[in-house]
């Protein structure tokens, strides 16, 4: 383990055995706070490789708690790491298609490059995070969605917390977490911060047994911002979407912003259940939501996916289900 921290620090690029090696060394406490800070330094200052990623996915994986899920269920998440701070678009989503009949399993965990990341939204209304898979199944099938809090199912991840809080900026980790479920996950719509990263992901992904849809908007956002073209790739196919293309008006980048404290975004956050938002903060989760779904069953096509998702948050179906939710 140590060897594969001397080749990386010495500017060579790793084998994925070297770095599952490595990424092990990180899980079983091996290396120190300092020893941690350089691995992550380097990979901000240059680019990580698929197989470096793969060697680093298969280690946590292989370290993980397991979840098993008595039914196939979606997970909707981003990488976070965008730097455009918007409200919770994915936790939102994932209530919404949770609400619109999709079984949902979020895997979340608090911002580290981020203001309020999914579990720190979900800690601000009072929800409990469960440790075990009876308990997400019992949410799952009563509410048809549960979060998986991610440091309860992955503990190495406890280890690198601080040093990626005081960081402040993304690291491979960010990639790490949408990869990561520890469920027996059916369908993961990711967003990513940029093409290389859905590059990667796509490469890995097409190796695994459930299915996917990745989505960048080319302004930099890690999920469809509607503020301009966005990239869509699946394990088939590769498209290019304008706002118009799917029905919605294109958006200023300042009106999906998420505020400067988690009490803006939980504002925002109640306001879009509550059908009190703006239309641009409602129609950024109705077509996160939509695609989404679209994806997941593609007999439903993507008009009728948005009229489903738009009817979930103005009929206050959404709204009624995560005040369930927070209920536990």
């Amino acid at each position: 383990m140590k060897n594969s921290f001397s080749l990386l620090s010495s500017g060579q690029k790793l084998t994925e055995q070297e770095a599952y090696q490595l990424f092990l060394g990180i899980c079983n406490s091996d290396y120190n706070a300092t020893q941690i800070a350089a691995i992550l330094t380097i990979y901000i200052l240059r680019p990580i490789t698929v197989i470096e990623l793969t060697g680093f996915r298969k280690a946590l994986l292989a370290v993980c708690i397991p979840v098993r899920l008595d039914q196939q269920a979606m997970d909707v998440c981003g990488t976070g790491g965008d730097e455009k701070n918007t409200f919770n678009i994915s936790t939102l989503s994932a209530i919404v298609l949770a609400s619109s009949g999709i079984p949902i399993a979020k895997h979340g965990n608090h911002g580290s490059s981020s203001i309020s990341g999914s579990s720190d939204i979900l800690n601000f209304f009072g929800y409990k995070f469960s440790d075990t898979s009876a308990e997400l199944n019992r949410q799952l099938n009563a509410h048809n969605i549960c979060f998986i809090h991610a440091p309860f199912f992955h503990p190495a991840l406890k280890i690198v917390a601080q040093q990626r809080k005081e960081i402040g900026i993304r690291t491979f980790f960010n990639m790490l977490g949408p990869l990561v479920n520890p469920a027996n996950i059916a369908f993961r719509f990711i967003g990513v911060y940029n093409l290389e990263i859905a590059r990667i992901y796509n490469y890995i992904l097409q190796n695994d047994d459930s299915n996917y849809c990745l989505v960048h908007s080319l302004d930099g956002y890690d999920e469809i911002s509607l503020t301009g073209p966005f990239k869509q790739i699946t394990r088939t196919s590769e498209a290019t979407f304008l706002p118009e293309t799917i029905g919605f008006e294109q958006l200023k980048p300042q009106t999906i912003y998420g505020g400067t404290s988690i009490q803006e975004n939980a504002r925002i956050f109640m306001s879009v259940l509550e059908n009190e938002s703006t239309n641009a903060q409602k129609n950024v989760v109705i077509s996160n939501s939509a695609m989404a779904m679209h994806n997941f069953n593609s007999t439903v096509s993507l008009a009728d996916c948005i009229a489903h998702c738009t009817e979930s948050i103005d009929s206050k179906r959404a709204f009624n289900l995560f005040q369930k939710i927070i209920q536990n």
